[in-house]
């Protein structure tokens, strides 16, 4: 099966998919049949010709899969979306679906009972039936039509993973998908309680904690790199951890009018956890990214405006001591192939009690999750309103209603207005650093009583310098504790700087600027390094790479690989002299080199270079370059299984950007070659002077079809830096996407029906 997830799990999925009891004839059709290649005029046979609209709808797709879908009214429009969402992505849409709803192991088989336990102990889908009761009608029928959309398509044409893995489909519906919504708003924090609840038994614990408060220690949006279960990673498998999103007033750009660009980060997977499409009713057009399996666009252009957004790190949940609370038993069934197992759960009135979950790591005390996620609200309506905002006022409108997962929303217009703002629902916390991460119930209480919205929260219209930008950084001046893990601002100064430059911007700057792989804090280390070398004689290739560095993760620079060689010694040899302990070893890889270089003794710097530069050598004189040593692997989750490995394309490539850089490329330190596993994923620009100039490209491609010619067409563009275009004129979208498939509404029914 299909997603990010699978490839970011490692050991636990391979065993639950190669271990876990898919029956014997499955594995024989899985060995024996391979995925046919088809073109995009192939997959498009596939798509259904008639659909539950009420008027005909049309959907143009261009050469990479890209589709317009125009329809005669919204909720016509809404269908064609799900019919586009189930014709590319169903079997992703599939894995997303029944993580949502606990309900991996009736695949899986006893290997994911725990991911399922956890994810029902969650309970994503808790507030659903309220949620949807707040909806107002128009935005209801948009949900609904979707979902009809996606049934459709699978009624056409199912996906071969669903064969492969004997996989009964199951309608579509508006809770469902509500249930996907949720997944994708995992709070940002549980990642980092995973991270910090071990050392709350640490003698050092409260030096550590508050440190971590400082500006020195903010966390970065790292996934560890190796975890090893599947329910560890699970609970931010799908949110968006990451991002860059800025906009350009008219005084700096060479047509006069605005300009806004973003590049969503996240896990690296085949399919891509984005999709490129567009709609036209008599009410909308927009072009953007959507998730699968949501009826919403994330980044987008309408002819008013465009917006994108980057993860706020909004800390939407709270851990609770719940030792003193009155407590609820209840029972969790899981199927598990042909077995039901029925597992123990207990609730308070905050929330779950998730210190009997592995993946939150509590390892003492009773502690429950209180989580925005669990109350009722509608973040379908503000969305569905973003694709008709038409000036600044109605975007702030729309961001206002968002509660979750906790975004920073940029706006651009043709008009001239540029901005950003919160979209989060805030419980009031002081500004004050408390004094654990876990809160008692009368402070929960407290915090919680009153929620701030977007518009009492920190934004910005219009600002002098002619720019806004948001790259996950903490919020200035805010009213209360947003979160207390916000992004180290090495993205968000690059970006200001690049902006600042200029006054003659054009798109393509803007999608050079995505690429840009400048690391000026690791220079400076890098120099730090250069002149310690230089007092002891230090030399040879790896201290002259550096000395010549200039500071970019270049794909072939040499200096980056000889300063990323001589990291990963350095940290090791530096750590067992340092008189303190460091938080965790995936703890922003760079803060701890900088920090333990800049407090290092000159002795202990010395013997520590000198060992590091001698253990680089060889892996230097290997592989020479960056992109000899960071590399990208796209590849469809099947490849994990050994039988399937063979019969299914793997693409693998080297790659520039390091954790920090705008172009962000995650990796640990190592000597060892590694695949990226979470970044920059796609990219996007919208150039408001001209109603043809949207672009985007995706790292892979649209389709999620195994063999499909469009699963990674897109990549030779995403690696020179080029984008699609998505044109809104007639003339623009008769160029460029010339295949039409139109959609017609069911039959008649006959007089003996």
């Amino acid at each position: 099966m299909m997603s990010s997830t699978i490839k970011q799990f490692g050991r636990r999925t391979r065993q639950a998919f190669s271990l876990a009891g898919l029956a014997s004839s499955v594995l024989r059709r899985s060995a024996v049949r391979r995925f046919p290649a088809l073109s995009v005029e192939e997959r498009l046979a596939m798509l259904p010709a008639t659909a539950p609209v009420d008027t005909s709808l049309a959907i143009r797709w261009n050469d990479n899969h890209i589709p317009f879908v125009e329809a005669g009214s919204d909720r016509d429009a809404a269908v064609g979306l799900g019919i586009v969402h189930g014709h590319l992505r169903l079997a992703q849409m599939e894995l997303m679906r029944r993580i949502a709803l606990g309900r991996v192991a009736e695949v899986a088989g006893s290997a994911a009972i725990e991911l399922d336990r956890l994810v029902r102990l969650i309970d994503f889908p808790r507030a659903t039936e309220a949620s949807l009761a707040l909806m107002p009608a128009a935005t209801r029928a948009w949900v609904d039509g979707f979902a009809d959309g996606i049934n459709a398509a699978a009624e056409a044409r199912l996906p071969p993973e669903f064969e492969t893995l004997s996989i009964p489909y199951e309608p579509w519906t508006a809770e469902q998908l509500f249930a996907v919504s949720r997944l994708c708003s995992a709070d940002y924090a549980w990642k980092v309680w995973r991270t910090l609840n071990p050392l709350r038994e640490d003698p050092e614990w409260a030096r550590m904690w508050s440190e971590l408060i400082g500006i020195a220690a903010v966390a970065d949006e790292d996934i560890p790199i190796g975890a090893d279960n599947l329910e560890d990673a699970l609970p931010n498998a799908f949110d968006r951890a990451g991002s860059n999103a800025l906009a350009v007033a008219g005084s700096r750009t060479r047509s006069g009018v605005p300009m806004l660009a973003c590049d969503p980060h996240h896990i690296i997977t085949a399919p891509n956890l984005w999709l490129i499409a567009g709609v036209r009713t008599p009410e909308i057009d927009v072009w953007g990214f959507m998730i699968p399996a949501l009826p919403i666009f994330g980044v987008g252009r309408n002819q008013h405006g465009a917006w994108g957004g980057t993860n706020l790190h909004a800390t939407s949940s709270e851990l609770v001591d719940v030792s003193a609370e009155p407590l609820q038993d209840r029972t969790i069934a899981i199927k598990a192939g042909k077995a039901t197992h029925e597992l123990a759960a207990r609730e308070s009135a905050f929330g779950p009690v998730v210190s009997d979950a592995h993946a939150f790591n509590m390892t003492s005390g009773t502690v429950a999750l209180h989580w925005m996620g669990h109350r009722p609200s509608d973040e379908f309506t503000p969305f569905r309103n973003l694709m008709r905002a038409s000036s600044w006022e109605t975007f702030a409108d729309a961001v206002d209603g968002c509660a979750l997962p906790g975004l920073n929303m940029i706006w651009a217009d043709p008009a001239g207005h540029i901005g950003k703002m919160v979209a989060a629902h805030i419980p009031s916390r002081p500004l004050a650093t408390p004094g654990d991460l876990v809160v008692g119930p009368a402070e929960a209480h407290r915090q919680w009583a009153r929620l701030l919205t977007g518009r009492e929260l920190p934004m910005s219209l219009d600002p002098a310098d002619g720019y806004v930008v948001s790259s996950n950084e903490a919020p200035v001046d805010p009213p209360v504790t947003i979160s207390l893990f916000f992004a180290a601002d090495h993205r968000f100064r690059r970006i200001g700087a690049l902006l600042a430059e200029r006054d003659d911007l054009t798109a393509a700057d803007l999608k050079a600027l995505q690429q840009d792989v400048m690391h000026a804090p690791a220079l400076a280390v890098a120099e730090k390094l250069k002149l310690t070398a230089s007092d002891i004689g230090l030399a040879g290739p790896v201290m002259d790479a550096i000395a010549a560095w200039d500071g970019r993760y270049g794909v072939d620079s040499a200096g980056a690989l000889a300063f990323e060689l001589v990291s990963e010694p350095l940290v090791e040899t530096l750590e067992e002299r340092s008189p303190q302990r460091f938080v965790s070893p995936y703890w922003r890889p760079f803060s701890r080199l900088e920090r333990l270089v800049d407090a290092a003794t000159k002795a202990d710097l010395v013997d520590a270079l000198k060992a590091a530069v001698e253990s680089a050598a060889a892996p230097f004189e290997t592989h020479r370059t960056w992109g000899g040593l960071h590399k990208v692997r796209l590849s469809h989750p099947f490849t994990k299984l050994p039988w399937l490995a063979a019969r299914l394309p793997t693409i693998e490539f080297p790659s520039g950007g390091s954790n920090d850089t705008v172009m962000k490329s995650m990796h640990p330190f190592t000597q060892k070659v590694h695949h990226t596993n979470f970044g920059a994923n796609a990219r996007f620009v919208a150039d408001l002077a001209d109603e043809d100039g949207t672009w985007a490209v995706l790292l892979g491609g649209q389709d999620g079809w195994p063999g499909s010619r469009t699963m990674f067409d897109m990549l030779g563009a995403w690696r020179r830096g080029e984008q699609i275009r998505l044109p809104f004129s007639e003339a623009g979208l008769a160029e460029d996407f010339r295949h039409p498939t139109p959609i017609a509404p069911p039959a008649p029914a006959g007089p003996d029906a």
